[in-house]
């Protein structure tokens, strides 16, 4: 075996979050003797481009895929430059174009790894016919994909059919991070507040993902609203940014509450900004398994979420799952954890796996099985 073994990282992009995000976390901490990660991107340039070039990474700019044909030529001229150990394809739902794209041009490992439950589209045409591609997509995975990953069992059967699910080529990756980085630190905690301006005595509720159909952002203002009326002091944290912060924006400024609620924008502090927090609040359509929600569980944040993410979200106990058909439901379960103690959770989380330095020992024993039996 030759190292460092090679891996073509599809897709990336500047949005940080979600798949990028899990990605670009992955390459920064895995063992880069040995595995090296290039990547593929629709972006002429992406702002940790130059940090990961600096690391050994190569980026490739392509077509989209629904330009296929070009996006085939792409593909084909990068695979006959380089030795890759194997193509690994991030995905939310299973769009068969690319899968096929990178058999036809003659990459011999396919890694497909499940992220998310659902379409990610708002528009119910839209979100049907890419459900129509999923499906087809779904069927054909047998024969496009040599290997298996999944960040959840949940995202594990919204992408594979059974025949994957219970062969040897299916594993769980799961959504592992720097535990130290999320530590609980009270010092932390009264510092961040106090620059934000949160007094020590208010509830402060914190919510991080990017504003789309997915993470259901007009729900959650609903639900604070309610609990502005049973907890006149609370505060909410919203961190990213997204398509529609402009209706949120306005659906905040005619509820006359902009003084509760603290848009954030996008954030390399998210660390320390989860000190700050007495409960994190999670309301999406759907999710794989949320990396901001381990994170939230590791800096000892409790966690309210929608009952349709998967119960492994529950690492350490602190998680609540309730229906998005009952707000009042979700006023009562955050302010049950009003006036809650935080304490450092972070041995349950590296005893359940949620370490990267040990998930990514596994990742790279992963990619290395892969070159070794192609072998």
């Amino acid at each position: 075996m030759t190292y460092p073994i090679r891996i073509l990282q599809a897709t990336v992009s500047n949005d940080k979050g979600g798949l990028t995000g899990y990605i670009c976390q992955n390459y920064r901490y895995i063992d880069k003797s040995k595995v090296q990660f290039d990547f593929l991107t629709y972006e002429t340039q992406l702002d940790f481009q130059e940090e990961f070039e600096k690391m050994g990474a190569r980026f490739y700019v392509v077509p989209k895929p629904s330009h296929f044909f070009a996006y085939i030529k792409a593909l084909k001229q990068i695979r006959e430059v380089n030795a890759y150990g194997a193509v690994h394809f991030n995905i939310s739902y299973a769009n068969w174009l690319t899968l096929l794209a990178a058999k036809w041009v003659g990459f011999q490992r396919i890694i497909v790894h499940s992220h998310s439950t659902e379409i990610d589209d708002k528009r119910k045409l839209v979100r049907g016919m890419k459900k129509c591609i999923h499906h087809m997509g779904k069927m054909l995975m047998p024969a496009l994909g040599t290997d298996f990953l999944a960040c959840s069992q949940l995202a594990g059967r919204w992408m594979y059919p059974d025949s994957i699910l219970q062969g040897k080529k299916y594993h769980l990756a799961k959504n592992a991070i720097n535990l130290e980085k999320y530590r609980f630190n009270p010092a932390m905690r009264k510092a961040v507040r106090q620059e934000l301006g949160i007094g020590e005595n208010e509830f402060c509720i914190g919510h991080i993902g990017r504003f789309n159909y997915q993470k259901n952002h007009a729900f959650l203002i609903d639900i604070f609203y309610k609990l502005l009326k049973v907890c006149p002091n609370a505060k909410l944290l919203l961190i990213g940014d997204g398509p529609y912060l402009f209706n949120i924006k306005r659906s905040v400024s005619e509820l006359r509450i902009e003084d509760s609620v603290f848009f954030l924008g996008r954030r390399n502090d998210v660390p320390q900004l989860l000190q700050a927090m007495d409960c994190f609040v999670l309301p999406s359509r759907f999710e794989g398994l949320p990396i901001v929600g381990v994170e939230a569980q590791a800096a000892g944040v409790p966690c309210i979420v929608s009952d349709a993410i998967t119960r492994e979200l529950n690492i350490n106990g602190l998680v609540r799952f309730v229906s998005l058909r009952d707000k009042d439901k979700w006023v009562n379960s955050i302010m049950a954890y009003h006036g809650f103690t935080k304490r450092d959770q972070l041995e349950k989380l590296r005893n359940a796996g949620y370490d990267i330095s040990l998930e990514l020992n596994q990742l790279v024993s992963f990619y290395e099985n892969i070159v070794t039996s192609d072998s």
